[in-house]
């Protein structure tokens, strides 16, 4: 089965991670752990956002692959730029995934004004099956 782990890096993204391990048994699967950084307006201080954006995103996806390292399974890691639900499900479908792993909510604050509803659009407009951990 090849699966997607969706990560903002909140500990909703990580619990739907451990869920999906619990679930499987931890049994063999073709894992990716995908980042997306949303894009950011052209402002002054648009540089640091980006910068801090993309470190918490090497963060997140080390948490991911540490959680998978526990029962022994490698992931792959990718960071794409872009509106989180339209990048996950674009990356979904491209890939041909048969599972996608997502928190129910984001990080909150300006990050849940900036990624909205991710969960909700990943599961009106997902091709594949869609897990949504607490």
């Amino acid at each position: 089965m090849r699966v997607l782990i969706a990560t903002d890096g909140s500990e909703c993204s990580y619990e739907a991670a451990r869920e999906f391990i619990k679930l499987t048994h931890a049994m063999r699967h073709e894992v990716t752990a995908l980042h997306v950084v949303p894009r950011l307006t052209v402002g002054r201080d648009t540089a640091y956002l980006q910068i801090q954006e993309e470190r918490d995103a090497l963060a997140a996806l080390n948490t991911v692959k540490s959680i998978f390292s526990e029962v022994a399974i490698p992931v792959a890691t990718e960071i794409r730029q872009g509106t989180p639900a339209d990048a996950i499900l674009e990356i979904a479908r491209d890939g041909n995934y048969d599972l996608i792993v997502i928190g129910h909510r984001g990080r909150g604050g300006f990050r849940e004004l900036l990624l909205g509803s991710v969960s909700k659009a990943i599961v009106q407009k997902a091709t594949c099956s869609v897990l949504i951990g607490k």
